[in-house]
């Protein structure tokens, strides 16, 4: 996994990576008050199965053909939409997390 460093534009730390599907994904510190860090993914990306998206009326080109109707397309969403796609995490809440990751990292289980 890499990691890229940098700065917001409104000066703040931003750590950005990508998970094991390649999507963007960051780490970075808020603004708030008390500290806290803003940790998930960088965008959000809706997807709907081709199936789904025939039986509510819509014409959407599958990512990959050859899926059949299982296969996953592109959900449009208006510019309008606002969907959260990180936590907001204080210092404790942090620490319990990374306590949970580790164990993972360590034995592969929860």
């Amino acid at each position: 996994m890499n990691f890229k460093n940098r700065i917001t534009n409104r000066g703040f730390s931003i750590i950005e990576f990508q998970d094991d599907y390649g999507e963007e994904c960051n780490i970075q510190i808020s603004s708030a008050v008390e500290p806290h860090i803003w940790l998930g993914l960088s965008k959000i990306k809706a997807i709907i199965m081709w199936k789904d998206a025939k039986a509510l009326g819509l014409d959407l080109p599958k990512r990959h053909p050859e899926c059949n109707e299982y296969g996953w397309c592109d959900y449009p969403l208006p510019e309008e939409v606002f969907i959260l796609t990180r936590m907001h995490l204080t210092k404790k809440q942090s620490f319990k997390l990374a306590l949970k990751l580790l164990k993972f990292a360590f034995s592969g289980r929860l």
